[in-house]
């Protein structure tokens, strides 16, 4: 069931003559993660902008469950969306760690008897409740990403929208960040839509969406679109790493399946063949 409806979305930057979305239609299904994949320009960013109703729209409609997104919808768009940007540090206003995530509570005046209970449970949520006292200031740079989250999640919102968000991320720190947003999505059973160019984070979709020239190009779930080389060769986007090795055991003769393969289950293929011919 979708839970965020695009249709027939179109949208000019003021001052620019050339359209950065055109006539985009798309849809994102209640709890489940669609990544967005895209070269710079492609119109991702733009379009995640325009469901958060950051940007006022040109042509077309939105609705983000079951709510247009106007001028006169913006506060419960926003109640409804949690939004987190590729920068951290541009996210925080608190002199502490616990004072940043209470400054959206307090600005939907959430009553202080309950404030505390959801900070506290927001910090826990991403693992940072020992860093409450903390200075944002002192954090590592996966740190701060993870309370900017812990901020969102206090709000209590249905879907999060991740723009860029790992971009910044040292490797460790971008994969703590995925397996955290993976087991929020299950256990709080969110909608995450994520604007990324890294294919290591669109392996931890359920869907992807591939965006080009403003346009959305291909839509499908993520093992058909990760798994398909052509597809993903012909809008010049960087194959997974899973795929790379797949394609390379191949060229060296071993007839793997077809379809997209996780590391786990190459490894466990490759393994499976060994014994099988020892």
């Amino acid at each position: 069931m979708a839970i965020v409806d695009v249709h027939n979305v179109s949208y000019t930057y003021p001052g620019n003559q050339e359209m950065t979305l055109k006539n985009v239609s798309v849809a994102f299904n209640q709890n489940e993660w669609t990544t967005i994949i895209g070269h710079n320009g492609s119109g991702k960013s733009t379009l995640a902008r325009l469901i958060d109703g950051l940007l006022p729209l040109d042509q077309g409609s939105i609705t983000v469950d079951g709510v247009p997104v106007n001028e006169d919808h913006l506060s419960d768009i926003h109640q409804k969306i949690g939004f987190v940007f590729q920068n951290p540090e541009n996210q925080f206003v608190g002199t502490t760690v616990e004072d940043d995530v209470a400054f959206g509570l307090e600005n939907h005046q959430v009553p202080r008897s309950e404030m505390q209970f959801r900070i506290n449970q927001a910090l826990a949520d991403v693992a940072m409740q020992s860093y409450a006292h903390k200075e944002p200031g002192m954090l590592s740079g996966g740190q701060k990403q993870r309370v900017a989250i812990a901020g969102i999640l206090s709000l209590r919102p249905k879907i999060l929208i991740f723009d860029e968000a790992t971009s910044m991320l040292d490797p460790v720190a971008r994969r703590t960040v995925l397996q955290l947003l993976k087991r929020l999505k299950v256990e709080k059973g969110f909608t995450i839509i994520a604007i990324s160019h890294d294919p290591i984070e669109a392996t931890y979709a359920d869907n992807i969406v591939i965006m080009d020239q403003g346009h959305v190009v291909a839509h499908g779930r993520a093992t058909d679109i990760l798994g398909n080389y052509n597809l993903l060769n012909k809008y010049q986007l960087t194959l997974p790493f899973t795929e790379q090795l797949k394609r390379a055991l191949q060229a060296r003769g071993m007839q793997l399946p077809a379809e997209y393969m996780t590391e786990e289950q190459i490894i466990k293929w490759v393994s499976q063949q060994l014994i099988f011919k020892n």
